[in-house]
C-alpha cells in the first residue's frame, strides 16, 4: 500500500503515523497476551507432570510393600525356622506304645 503518492500527502504523515502506532500497540498487545497463555498452560502442564510423578512413586512404594508382604514368610519373619520346629513338633502324630 502506498500512503504518499504526492507531496500533498505530507501532510497526512503524523495521521499515518498515529495509526501505524496504534496498530504496533495492538498487535504487540496480542503477542503479550499469547505469550502469557503459553506460559500459564507451560507452567499447569508441568505442575500436571509433576503431580502425576509423585503420584507414580508412591505407587510404585506401595507395590513394593504389597509384593514384600507377599514374599515367602522363611525369608520375612525373623525366627521362622524355630517357629516352623515348633510346630512340627506339636503337630506330629502321637504314637502310642
Amino acid at each position: 500500500m502506498q500512503y504518499l503518492r504526492g507531496p500533498d500527502d505530507l501532510a497526512k504523515i503524523s495521521t499515518i503515523r498515529k495509526k501505524l502506532a496504534s496498530e504496533k500497540a495492538s498487535i504487540e498487545a496480542k503477542l503479550r497476551g499469547g505469550a502469557k497463555d503459553q506460559m500459564d498452560a507451560t507452567r499447569d502442564g508441568l505442575i500436571k507432570l509433576r503431580d502425576t510423578r509423585l503420584a507414580v512413586g508412591s505407587i510404585r512404594e506401595m507395590m513394593v510393600n504389597v509384593e514384600r508382604s507377599c514374599e515367602d514368610p522363611k525369608t520375612a519373619i525373623e525366627g521362622f525356622s524355630k517357629i516352623s520346629e515348633v510346630r512340627s513338633y506339636y503337630q506330629a502324630p502321637s504314637v502310642l506304645l
